[in-house]
Parts: C-alpha cells; sequence; structure tokens
C-alpha cells in the first residue's frame, strides 16, 4: 500500500500544490482536481486513477479507462478568517499499485510556459505534431518525454485562444479585411 501525503498547512495554493505533487510522483502516482469551489476556498483532490469507470452502454464498443475505484481523497480549504491552506487526508487507503514509469500520468507530462511558446511558434509553420515533437524536443533541458497526443492537444488549445471565442471563418474575414 503506498503511502498519502501528510497532512499540514500551506502559505500559498501553490506550495500546497508542490507538496501534493513531489510526494505523489516519489510514490508513483498522480494527483489532481475533482471538485473545486473557489468561492469557498474548497479544493477536492483525488488520484488521477480514481473514481468508478463509466459503465459501456455499447458492448459492441470497446472501451478502455484509466479509472480503477479509488477512494483516496485529499481536502484542501482556507478558511475566512485564515491566511494558510489547511491539506486534510480522507479515506487513506490507497490501495493503488505505484506506476513504474511516472510519465504515464498526464499531470505530469503538462508543458512548462517555455515549452508551450516553443510549441506555439513552430507550430505556426504549420508543422505535423510529429515534427514539432522532433524539432522542438531534440534539445530540451528536462528529460521528460512527451507524447505525440500530448503536442497535438497543445497545439489545438493554441488555435483555440486566438481564436477568442470566434467561429474559424470570423475570424479569416476579420483578418482579411
Amino acid at each position: 500500500m503506498l503511502q498519502t501525503p501528510t497532512e499540514g498547512e500551506f502559505q500559498t495554493l501553490e506550495l500546497h500544490w508542490k507538496h501534493v505533487h513531489n510526494f505523489s510522483g516519489a510514490q508513483g502516482y498522480a494527483m489532481s482536481t475533482l471538485r473545486s469551489n473557489m468561492t469557498h476556498n474548497q479544493i477536492a483532490i483525488g488520484c488521477d486513477r480514481s473514481g468508478t469507470p463509466n459503465a459501456n452502454k455499447n458492448p459492441s464498443k470497446i472501451v478502455t479507462s484509466r479509472k480503477l475505484d479509488y477512494n483516496f481523497r485529499l481536502y484542501t480549504r482556507k478558511y475566512a478568517k485564515s491566511t494558510t491552506w489547511t491539506l486534510k487526508v480522507k479515506n487513506p487507503e490507497n490501495s493503488q499499485d505505484s506506476t513504474e514509469n511516472i510519465m504515464e500520468h498526464p499531470a505530469f507530462r503538462k508543458f512548462n510556459e517555455k515549452e508551450t511558446s516553443q510549441i506555439a511558434q513552430i507550430s505556426e509553420s504549420l508543422l505535423l505534431p510529429r515534427k514539432i515533437q522532433a524539432q522542438s524536443f531534440r534539445q530540451r533541458e528536462s528529460e521528460r518525454p512527451s507524447i505525440l497526443q500530448d503536442i497535438h492537444n497543445q497545439v489545438k488549445k493554441i488555435k483555440k485562444d486566438k481564436l477568442q471565442g470566434r467561429k474559424p471563418i470570423d475570424a479569416l474575414i476579420e483578418t482579411l479585411k
């Protein structure tokens, strides 16, 4: 059975997330937000593989899921009169096996700002994601591997951000004016 992050208080939410990700990464699992209510400063955190897999409504369709029905949860809250974020462990039975390669978890494959801007620059030249992967990450400092789908998703997000909520045809017409 894997260990759970230690309960405690943190000055900022970033320090809290750093603690949770560093601890869970060292143990071989990843944590992600399950629910959040920022008006009340509450966050429910669970393993990225927690939850029950969706029932397959169409038996002829083969469906896979990363979810394995883990009930392990963390709750973070910042109380009204407090300046710190409090981390509490609920249901500490973390019965999952650790992952041999932590990069199997999408939470650990996120691009930093430098990598995101590099992908944005290269995608301007309309290269395919596999070409972007070969070009941009050949000499990168970190040894984090990225999968092709991560780059494809990042390019898609960049394009969506550029549209600023408009339809592609509207953006094209505005550009041609």
